[in-house]
């Protein structure tokens, strides 16, 4: 029964990060931005971006890691961005699709060890 839960839990997950995502993305503030550098945190680079947000100069990282040599954009580059001042830790950049593959990843793979854990207890 704990497997059952906990691949529940992952379903769960996976649906809170689309629709997290969704509703910063509507109720968030689009912008240009631009690329200063990234960031290392515990080991995970994250890209940093400068905007101007209501005449204030802001620096914020970006909510997704992402790999500096691999990374869409290059330091100095002009990007639109998603800043949600109801969540100012982080900001997104606009139609990065990472959140929604990681939910859908989510979704799928926990639906399917659900599904095999109900099928294995005999509930299929």
């Amino acid at each position: 029964m704990f497997y059952a839960i906990f691949y529940g839990l992952i379903v769960f997950t996976g649906f809170y990060l689309i629709i997290k995502c969704l509703i910063a993305r509507k109720r968030g503030v689009h912008l240009d931005g631009r690329l200063v550098g990234f960031q290392d945190e515990r080991g995970t680079q994250y890209p940093v971006f400068t905007f101007t947000y209501e005449g204030q100069e802001m620096t914020l990282p970006g909510g997704v890691p992402a790999e500096p040599k691999k990374f869409k954009y290059e330091e100095g580059e002009t990007v639109r961005i998603v800043y949600d001042p109801k969540n100012p830790k982080f900001v997104d950049i606009e139609g990065s699709a990472t959140e929604f593959i990681y939910g859908l990843a989510a979704i799928v793979l926990g639906g399917f060890l659900l599904w095999y854990q109900l099928k294995k207890m005999g509930l299929f």
